[in-house]
């Protein structure tokens, strides 16, 4: 065997050796990366897995958590402004300013129906394709466009049509909120005051809260209640009789307090006059002149007592009364949250007042004769079970541990209370004529004063009940109240990426550790193993080129 050969090949192998050493040396330094694969990773390979996988999880947290963000903060432009407008809408519907143009619309109405046109467009808010406001179902618009909230759809009856039948079915039979007034042949001096429906409705109409007379002397006037049952089983009281007596004097006075649809309250004051005619809140004591001294004629005063009541529940009616119908139509309409339906008056056919004016209660609305303002999910809500809180219909999990809700539905009372208090403001009809001469249902200055007088009293007291919804002052939800709750989901999630951001940081360290170079250190690593590979490839020459010849001299 030549010399050359004996002593070059175990060089070589080293030469190879190294050789592999330096192409991996720098495919480290360019990758930055110890290992190509884990198998030669070594003893690091299981804590690589390990920290690469946390570090996975918790990118997935923060991306879900960067969603959270965005969808939250267009939450919060979107909440921020349903938070004015009810004080700004408040402000345009004045009760004491009542300016109508020749279509019959009031500046207050003007406000309201920009106001409802935006808070539907807030609540419609969407993202990236997806619904804020309509709980789970994110690929479904929520709330109905406003003509077909309030005018309906074909066959489907909007909101001016269920508050008119809701109207006809609180006047009652006889158009004075299902009150029934008599003056009995038998007792002629009593003027009975009874409420329509045996049993009466516990839903439509006026329920008699109270009656008295301004004096306990019955030999002046007398008041005795007569209780019942209602058609919800509730002991209430179902007529008054009011009893004129001998002595009845100017100044007496009879106090009827009446609970409208709504629940407000109202009172009917007639105050016994000698005067005729009587003026405003008056009746005439009627005398027997025939006497001397003249008597207190007490069947002709019970006479002109209950033509007066007739008068001024008529006017009431018309007023008060039909802007608390409205309020409480509304109400039912509107009040779907958790799985609820709007409700109309229940009756065979809707469009026969016959019916309407005996109707004893209410129903469901179908999605074939009523419309459904807000269309998103709608599951049942337990106060009692978180749950079923529609801040839970939409969660991310921003934490292995921490479950984010920021679901919101279009229909929560607050939301629900503000549209139905622009909306019914919207479809209020007012007369445009009422005062002027062309008015046609007077024919005196007087009558058509008169009229006007109603018309902006029925303003006014719808006016100042829409606000009254609209501030919120009941103990209600409000808009603050969601905005809060989704707000505080915010900084849960905004705590929670702070913390896996941390986290993050010292895993990537660790990792590093594990998988990573130092660069300067391994720089130095190759330059020694190129000094030595150049040193092996001089020495692999030189013996190369040795032969037994050359060896020997």
């Amino acid at each position: 065997m030549p010399i050359n050969n004996v002593l070059v090949s175990p060089n070589m192998s080293l030469l190879s050796t190294m050789r592999e050493q330096l192409e991996d040396m720098q495919r480290q330094l360019g990758t930055g990366q110890k290992a190509a694969t884990y198998g030669t990773l070594g003893a690091g390979r299981t804590q690589s897995i390990t920290f690469r996988s946390k570090i996975s999880e918790i990118n997935g947290y923060l991306q879900n958590t960067d969603v959270l963000n965005m969808r939250i903060s267009l939450l919060d432009k979107s909440m921020s402004r349903l938070e004015d407008i009810p004080s700004e809408a408040s402000a345009a519907i004045d009760p004491n300013t009542y300016n109508i143009d020749s279509t019959g619309t009031t500046t207050g109405q003007k406000g309201a129906k920009i106001a409802l046109n935006e808070v539907i467009g807030l609540l419609n808010s969407e993202a990236d394709g997806r619904y804020l406001m309509s709980g789970k179902t994110t690929d479904t618009k929520p709330v109905v466009n406003m003509n077909e909230m309030l005018y309906g759809t074909g066959s489907k009856y909007g909101l001016q049509k269920v508050v008119a039948e809701r109207y006809t079915a609180d006047l009652g039979t006889g158009k004075l909120g299902r009150l029934e007034l008599d003056n009995p042949v038998a007792t002629p001096d009593t003027v009975t005051i009874t409420r329509q429906g045996t049993p009466p409705s516990a839903e439509f109409g006026y329920k008699i809260a109270s009656a008295s007379a301004s004096t306990t002397d019955t030999s002046h006037i007398s008041v005795t209640p007569t209780t019942g049952l209602d058609s919800a089983g509730n002991t209430v009281n179902t007529a008054y009789g009011v009893q004129f007596g001998a002595n009845l004097q100017a100044g007496d006075s009879v106090s009827l307090e009446l609970e409208n649809p709504d629940g407000t309250k109202s009172t009917v004051k007639l105050t016994a006059t000698l005067t005729s005619p009587p003026g405003e809140g008056q009746f005439t004591i009627a005398q027997d002149t025939s006497t001397t001294p003249p008597t207190v004629d007490t069947a002709a005063t019970a006479a002109n007592f209950m033509d007066r009541l007739d008068n001024s529940l008529k006017i009431e009616t018309e007023t008060t009364f039909q802007a608390a119908s409205m309020m409480r139509a509304s109400e039912t309409f509107f009040d779907t949250a958790g799985g609820g339906k709007p409700q109309r008056v229940d009756v065979a056919d809707p469009t026969d007042n016959s019916q309407l004016a005996t109707a004893t209660g209410l129903r469901d609305g179908t999605d074939t004769d009523t419309v459904e303002w807000y269309v998103g999910y709608n599951a049942t809500i337990d106060p009692s079970d978180s749950a079923t809180s529609p801040r839970n219909d939409v969660i991310a999990r921003v934490d292995s541990n921490i479950d984010v809700g920021y679901g919101v539905r279009a229909n929560e009372s607050a939301y629900a209370d503000m549209v139905r208090s622009l909306a019914v403001m919207t479809i209020a009809e007012f007369d445009p004529k009422a005062g002027t001469l062309g008015d046609p249902n007077a024919t005196t200055d007087a009558e058509r004063q008169q009229n006007l007088k109603v018309e902006k009293a029925r303003y006014s007291a719808l006016a100042s009940r829409v606000d009254g919804v609209l501030a919120f002052a009941d103990g209600s939800q409000k808009p603050t109240d969601i905005h809060t709750e989704v707000a505080v989901s915010g900084n849960v999630a905004k705590s929670a990426a702070e913390r896996q951001i941390n986290s993050k940081t010292t895993l990537q360290v660790m990792l590093d550790g594990v998988e990573g170079i130092n660069k300067e250190e391994l720089t130095a690593q190759i330059l020694t193993l190129q000094t030595r590979m150049e040193a092996s490839y001089t020495t692999s020459m030189l013996l190369n080129n040795l032969s037994l010849l050359n060896y020997m001299k």
